[in-house]
């Protein structure tokens, strides 16, 4: 698709998307300068690049007392095309994004407001590994990735119509296991946007009886599942990773809490290493969970480190890993989800999630 039929096709959706006396539209563009950071020392010679690109999005600012209770705050939501250049174009090449964004408002009296935006799409990358004329490409080996973002941002209504942004950025980029080599890329970028906002952007506070949260425990089931590569070095057929687990969830403020729980999983990629490299291992997964959550209204942004009680040790020597999590709520229990495992500073695969919330 040519990025001209990209900004018709974001223009109409936005168009199509937003028209309730209660949302407030938002067309946008944005250029991006930043630069790649080396998370393991073999990417150093490929990471000494600053990726630039631009931006363009539609958005919505909804001000009902239902949307405000989605994340106890005013916000927008929106889709975004992204196209960065990574300034290596025989090794990395570009990339062109399409992502969903939420993006709530710290502060929103007066012209200036503060707010924190967190973006989840795909990503097509034009360049990959390819182990005779691309090998030094470790950071991508797949056409489609997935793209996640988290930017904080300042606001600044000129008038009624526009305001001017700046955002401090980091992007991930990688296809979640799927393929190796999968190293992938972590970028920080500063942006510098306008956007053209059509409605009357004069929000007033919230009366408080719909600030009132839960402060009780509550618990969690959910299923999750996965596409891994058996083969860590090379192309090789996806097989299925799938688990289940489970835990509580404790508020300690509107916004933040604790949480433990337990989880456990089979992995049929590694048990076809297992045959490969001829190895007495099971590749069932066991763990206990902690950590820090964030619950935003309908979403939840969880930040866990886990113990293994079981693992294939020969596969996996690391006892340790994090856990990040987002969980958007979809019904009154019914929660969908994605989550990432990574070990230090280096991402290992993604799941999607099913989540069962008892209240």
């Amino acid at each position: 698709m040519s990025i001209c039929r990209t900004i018709r096709f974001l223009v109409l959706f936005g168009v199509l998307v937003v028209q309730a006396q209660d949302k407030h539209r938002f067309y946008g563009i944005k250029s991006h300068y930043g630069f790649i950071i080396a998370h393991t020392p073999d990417l150093k010679p490929i990471s000494q690049t600053n990726p630039f690109g631009f931006q363009i999005e539609t958005s919505t600012l909804k001000t009902s007392d239902k949307a405000w209770k989605t994340c106890f705050c005013y916000g927008r939501t929106g889709f975004s095309f992204a196209y960065f250049n990574y300034s290596n174009p025989s090794v990395l090449g570009s990339s062109y994004n399409l992502n969903y964004f939420v993006e709530p408002y710290f502060t929103y009296k007066g012209p200036l407001k503060l707010s924190l935006r967190g973006s989840i799409g795909v990503s097509y990358l034009d360049t990959v590994f390819d182990a005779e004329t691309n090998p030094e490409n470790v950071l991508f080996s797949t056409n489609l990735s997935f793209y996640l973002a988290l930017s904080l941002g300042l606001n600044y209504h000129l008038n009624d119509k526009y305001a001017v942004n700046l955002f401090a950025n980091y992007s991930h980029i990688s296809n979640g296991g799927q393929k190796q080599p999968n190293k992938g890329m972590n970028f920080p970028t500063i942006s510098i946007g306008i956007d053209r906002a059509l409605g009357n952007l004069n929000l007033e506070p919230k009366p408080d009886h719909i600030k009132q949260y839960n402060k009780s425990w509550s618990y969690y089931f959910n299923s999750f599942a996965s596409l891994r590569s058996a083969d860590r070095e090379a192309e090789s057929t996806n097989h299925p990773l799938i688990g289940i687990s489970g835990g509580a969830l404790k508020p300690l403020s509107r916004i933040n809490g604790f949480n433990v729980g337990s989880e456990l999983w089979y992995d049929w990629s590694d048990r076809k290493r297992a045959q490969i490299e001829t190895l007495d291992e099971s590749a069932f997964y066991s763990a206990i969970t902690a950590g820090h959550h964030f619950s935003v209204g309908n979403f939840y942004f969880l930040q866990q480190f886990g113990l293994y009680v079981t693992r294939p040790k020969t596969l996996q020597s690391k006892p340790l890993y994090q856990r990040y999590s987002l969980w958007y709520r979809i019904a009154n229990k019914w929660t969908i989800g994605a989550s990432l495992i990574a070990y230090g500073r280096v991402a290992d695969h993604m799941d999607g999630r099913l989540i069962y919330i008892i209240q």
